[in-house]
């Protein structure tokens, strides 16, 4: 198993990309922290990988609070004894062009999308740098290099996390990596939201002419946060159909 014997901690983990992350990890060998502010959806997410014969527990976990951060990672920490990967993943959007975005929506988008990602990554650091193996990955987006109308605050944020991934990179390494993995269009329950024309114009512009799946992010997540991506730090890897070749 790729990951026998770490402890991860997932933001975001109640559903969706998270959701199915959590639910690899743990059957990669790995003991979960599924990290949440979905109570019912992190519980459920729970029961299905102990249900499976793998470790997990739930932390009610508002990222944008840096109170409920701190006790996500010293939850961790009292219950499994240490932490080798942490999976920055929550995520918010305030939907808005930049001329009209409210100031409530941008700093929300910026403060669960990005801050957050930094937070939580400060208050995990000095555990991860006593792992033989520390991993930081941060889910950010194809919209962190390509363009997006409608939605200022999001593209700022995501663009963001990618670069506070480099830095944070240079500053850890060698002792841990740290990665960003940038999904395009995976069905989850925030695309399955989006209106339908919507799907069918993001298809007309993906090679693969297909909706991601959640599994096949979880599926990079693994390899990644794993010994068999040890060489890889400080870059984005792209998982989007071929979207971002156009």
């Amino acid at each position: 198993m790729l990951l026998e014997g770490r402890v991860a901690i997932i933001t975001g983990a109640a559903s969706g990309i998270g959701r199915a992350t959590a639910r690899r990890f743990a059957r990669e060998g790995a003991a979960v922290v599924i990290a949440d502010i979905d109570r019912d959806g992190g519980n459920a997410c729970v029961s299905e990988i102990v249900d499976d014969g793998g470790r997990a527990i739930f932390v009610e976990t508002d990222v944008s609070r840096e109170s409920d951060l701190r006790n996500m990672v010293e939850t961790a920490i009292r219950t499994y004894g240490g932490l080798d990967i942490l999976h920055n993943n929550a995520f918010w959007l305030g939907v808005g062009s930049a001329r009209d975005v409210s100031e409530e929506a941008w700093q929300r988008t910026l403060a669960v999308t990005l801050t957050a990602v930094w937070q939580g990554s400060k208050l995990a650091i000095p555990h991860l740098l006593r792992s033989p193996a520390g991993v930081i990955l941060n889910t950010a987006s194809v919209h962190s290099i390509v363009g997006l109308t409608g939605s200022a605050a999001y593209q700022a944020a995501k663009g963001g996390v990618l670069s506070l991934t480099r830095a944070m990179s240079l500053e850890l390494a060698p002792k841990v990596r740290v990665i960003a993995i940038l999904p395009g269009a995976i069905e989850t329950p925030a695309t399955d939201r989006s209106p339908p024309d919507s799907h069918e114009e993001f298809l007309r512009k993906v090679p693969m002419r297909r909706i991601g799946q959640a599994n096949e992010i979880a599926s990079v997540a693994a390899f990644l946060a794993s010994d068999e991506a040890s060489y890889i730090t400080g870059t984005g890897i792209v998982v989007d159909g071929g979207y971002t070749t156009g």
